[in-house]
C-alpha cells in the first residue's frame, strides 16, 4: 500500500507521446506478427489473435483504473512487470522461439527491433513534458536508443547483401539485453513501490498504468525480450554468416 500522500494519477494528454506509443505498439505488434508468421495465414491469425487479446485486456484494466490500484498484494503493476518479463523469455525459449530461430534471417529478427529507435525518441518527449521520469530517457539511464540504430544499420547493411560478422551481433544483442535489463531496474526503481528516486511525480513511473502508455511494456517491451531471446538461439545454432 501507497503513502497516503502518493495518488498515482493520468498523465497530462499530449498527442505526440499518446499516439506515438499506441501508434507504435500497435505497428510494432503488426510487425511482429508478419516477422513470426513467416508466411503461414493460419499462424498469422492465431498470433494476431494473441496479440489482439493481450493488447485489449491491457487497455482494459489500464482505462478501467486496475492497473493504479496499489491496496491490493501483489499490487497490480507488479505483476504486469512480472508477467512482461516472463511472457518474453518463455515466447523465446519455446518450440515456436525454437523455430523461429532456425526459419528466420537475422535481418528480420534485428531489423523488427529498430523500433526502439522512435520509441526513445517519444519517450524522450514525454520525459521533457513530465509525462514520465526523465531517468526512464536517454536523458537520464535509459541508452536503448544506441540499440535501435544499431539494428537498423544491420538491417540496411544485410538488406543490401552485405554479411555481417556474428561478433556485431552478439555485441548488438548483448548491448540491446543489457539496455532492457537496465530499463526493467530504472522502471521498477521508479515505481510508486519502490521510488528509489523520491517520492515526487516527476521521478514516479506511473504513465504505464494508463492507456495508451500501458501497451510500451506490454507490446514494445515484451517483443524486444522475446526477440533478443530469439537472436540468441540462431546464434548459438548459426555464429557464423
Amino acid at each position: 500500500m501507497l503513502p497516503d500522500s502518493i495518488v498515482p494519477q493520468p498523465p497530462v494528454f499530449d498527442a505526440l507521446a499518446a499516439f506515438g506509443i499506441g501508434g507504435l505498439a500497435v505497428l510494432v505488434a503488426l510487425a511482429w506478427v508478419a516477422v513470426f508468421a513467416r508466411g503461414d495465414v493460419r499462424c498469422a491469425l492465431v498470433l494476431g489473435a494473441i496479440a489482439s487479446a493481450v493488447m485489449a485486456v491491457s487497455a482494459f484494466a489500464a482505462a478501467s483504473g486496475v492497473l493504479a490500484r496499489f491496496e491490493s498484494f501483489p499490487p497490480p503493476m507488479l505483476v504486469m512487470m512480472v508477467s512482461v518479463i516472463v511472457a518474453g523469455f518463455a515466447g523465446g525459449l519455446s518450440s515456436f522461439g525454437h523455430r523461429a530461430a532456425v526459419e528466420l534471417p537475422f535481418l528480420a529478427l534485428v531489423g523488427l527491433q529498430s523500433f526502439r529507435f522512435p520509441l526513445e525518441l517519444v519517450m524522450h518527449h514525454a520525459g521533457n513534458r513530465g509525462i514520465m521520469p526523465t531517468e526512464l530517457s536517454y536523458s537520464g539511464y535509459n541508452f536503448d536508443i544506441v540499440t535501435g540504430i544499431g539494428a537498423a544499420v544491420i538491417f540496411v547493411i544485410l538488406r543490401s547483401g552485405h554479411a555481417v560478422p556474428s561478433a556485431v551481433l552478439w555485441a548488438w544483442n548483448l548491448w540491446g539485453s543489457l539496455c532492457l535489463a537496465v530499463i526493467a531496474f530504472i522502471a521498477v526503481a521508479t515505481s510508486p513501490i519502490v521510488r528509489l528516486f523520491g517520492d515526487e511525480p516527476q521521478h514516479l513511473n506511473t504513465w504505464v498504468l494508463y492507456f495508451p502508455y500501458v501497451w510500451l511494456p506490454v507490446v514494445m517491451v515484451t517483443i524486444a525480450i522475446f526477440g533478443h531471446v530469439v537472436v540468441t538461439r540462431k546464434l548459438v545454432m548459426k555464429p557464423t554468416i
